[in-house]
């Protein structure tokens, strides 16, 4: 398999801070979330990098010290890194078109006094809870993986930092011979993500083949497109004989729109544009067996006037009465139930399903989430 760029709808880049701030706490939802998640995390039996000297810095700090030559500027280096949950910064919840999962800041003062360097971390690591908790009704073998993804690709951002510390003879030179007003150099923790992307899509893998199913990437250049629009092939339903309940594809992507699935005959094609015609996007498959018992791998064409019409809403251009159309139409095409009975009429619709329809317009969000939130809603009397 090709690896490429495996984002997960989205992380924000590792920050490199100079001077500590000020730390605000994790709320209570977003400690159980990390608590549960490293747990899980722990007991994984899957080969993966090691990045237990960055868990361990969350109980108790990490002393790195080594001398200096006697040629060099600096005598002696000493680095304390510790690491703390802090608060998500929901003002970087979204970063250009994609969502952000979590954060791992490098925060360190630096002193320098009579040949001493001591570089002291106090470092943070954020998670996004309303991304994190599974509430709109995706796959929970998809939620799962992403939700260890994520935080395997956060622990990255200070394993690969403190591996440099430890065993980086360029690194140890440069710390050295720092002037007592120079920087030191943190892209050890790959912001770029060049090292960490292929590290958690081995890792996604894995894990998605544990669960029974398989990730499939693909990379759509706009030297495959026409003039943005493309129709690629996914697989063939006859790959999955084990699959005797059907097949249900969850789709992830970056920089692809108006996304729709169609079958024909063994083949599943996805077609779609590009939003940003000049670069490729990215598409991540997740391929499960049906968890429903039905024999069926029909896939259900939505037409692209309803996702559009879904992304207008999300953004303000068109009225809450448009946005009903979408909602009639799963109901007349049979996608979700509705029943007067005990249906207490139209409330105001959660913030959350507004963004989430913005970004299943996108192709963040597939189109089995998407409708189990629409259902969601329909049952709790929200929407009617």
């Amino acid at each position: 398999m090709k690896y490429i760029a495996f984002v997960i709808v989205g992380f924000l880049l590792a920050n490199l801070v100079p001077a500590f701030g000020i730390y605000e706490p994790p709320t209570k939802r977003e400690q159980d979330l990390y608590n549960q998640l490293l747990a899980e995390f722990t007991k994984l039996d899957i080969q993966k990098k090691d990045t237990s000297d960055v868990i361990n810095t969350f109980d108790k700090p990490l002393i790195l010290t080594f001398p200096c030559n006697y040629t060099d500027t600096n005598n002696l280096v000493v680095n304390v890194i510790k690491t703390r949950l802090a608060r998500f910064d929901e003002t970087q919840a979204h970063q250009g078109d994609l969502i952000t999962g979590g954060s791992y800041t490098w925060q360190c003062q630096i002193t320098t006094q009579e040949g001493k360097v001591t570089n002291d971390c106090n470092n943070e690591l954020r998670l996004n809870p309303d991304l994190l908790s599974n509430d709109t009704g995706i796959d929970t073998r998809v939620h799962q993986v992403e939700n260890l993804v994520i935080l395997y690709h956060e622990f990255l951002h200070g394993q690969l930092m403190i591996d440099a510390i430890k065993s980086s003879d360029k690194w140890k030179q440069d710390v050295c011979n720092k002037s007592p007003d120079g920087n030191i150099d943190y892209s050890y923790a790959d912001g770029s993500h060049k090292i960490i992307n292929p590290l958690q899509t081995q890792f996604a893998s894995k894990l998605v083949e544990n669960e029974g199913g398989q990730l499939i990437i693909k990379e759509i250049s706009p030297a495959e497109t026409i003039n943005g629009s493309f129709s690629v092939g996914i697989f063939s339903k006859q790959d999955y004989p084990q699959y005797s309940n059907g097949i249900r594809i969850t789709l992830r992507g970056t920089n692809i729109a108006d996304t729709v699935f169609s079958s024909t005959g063994a083949n599943v094609t996805l077609a779609g544009h590009l939003v940003n015609k000049t670069i490729s996007g990215n598409a991540w498959f997740y391929i499960f067996e049906n968890q429903n018992q039905t024999s069926s791998t029909e896939i259900k064409i939505i037409p692209s006037w309803v996702k559009r019409t879904a992304g207008l809403w999300s953004n303000g251009s068109i009225t809450n009465s448009d946005f009903h159309k979408i909602i009639e139409y799963f109901i007349q095409e049979g996608m979700v139930s509705y029943s007067e009975t005990g249906n207490n009429g139209p409330s105001k619709i959660p913030e959350w399903f507004k963004n989430n329809a913005g970004w299943w317009y996108e192709g963040l969000i597939d189109d089995n989430t998407f409708t189990n939130e629409i259902q969601y809603l329909i049952s709790v009397g929200i929407v009617s």
